[in-house]
């Protein structure tokens, strides 16, 4: 599996690569901002690891980009962060979240992680999935909605949608939502996945505030109902 790391600080990105390769990963990287994008572009990559200091508007910038042209994992190397900075990275495009510092034993943990999930279940062989003529294509990552128009779709956001549409009419709960779109519980994972519900709502239902899609059971969960109920 081919594992790209991004990051400014040269001593941090050449410990990470050295561990990764340890563990018996293809590993590349780059240090220098100027060579970030055209490095992304060449690489053929299965997990992309940002290794950053904060998350600041840049970095939200740059995860934008990136998920803009590939549904690559992404993982996050970070400082400690507040809910809202945490929430607007996850909403860029991030896959997960690891703060500084941490163990090496759970960043291999992390990473394991996602690339069971790319390997496990790679978006070639999810079949597409039409209901109520909403229609999802797992490997461009898009949902066509009933009037036809298509929208693209983030890895979480994605993850969302397909579970929703492939148990229409059936009301899933916050944990269960959690679990199969992040694969792991935790706190501050019932505020993720809200910001993600309202993100979601405002690319698939004509008015967000009254969503006929997605729609919310009070103290239960979440339920694809494009029939009104």
């Amino acid at each position: 599996m081919n594992i790209l790391i991004l990051g400014e600080d040269v001593k941090s990105v050449n410990i990470l690569t050295f561990i990764l390769r340890q563990e018996g990963y293809d590993v590349s990287s780059a240090v220098d901002p100027a060579q970030i994008e055209r490095v992304w572009a060449d690489q053929l990559t299965d997990l992309l690891i940002l290794d950053e200091g904060e998350i600041d508007g840049a970095l939200l910038r740059r995860i934008e980009m990136i998920r803009g042209t590939s549904s690559v994992a992404m993982m996050l190397l970070a400082n400690p962060a507040s809910e809202v900075d945490l929430i607007d990275a996850f909403e860029a495009g991030i896959d997960d979240y690891l703060v500084k510092p941490y163990s090496y034993q759970i960043l291999l943990a992390h990473v394991y992680t996602q690339l069971r999930r790319a390997r496990t279940v790679p978006s070639s062989l999810v079949p597409n999935l039409t209901a109520a003529n909403v229609s999802l294509d797992p490997e461009r990552h898009t949902v066509t909605l009933p009037n036809g128009d298509s929208k693209q779709l983030t890895n979480l956001e994605f993850r969302l949608m397909y579970s929703l549409v492939v148990n229409r009419g059936h009301v899933l709960s916050t944990e269960t939502l959690i679990e199969k779109v992040w694969g792991y519980t935790g706190e501050g994972d019932k505020n993720l996945l809200k910001s993600l519900i309202s993100r979601l709502r405002a690319k698939v239902e004509s008015s967000s505030r009254e969503p006929k899609l997605i729609t919310t059971v009070p103290g239960v969960g979440y339920m694809f109902s494009p029939d009104g109920g």
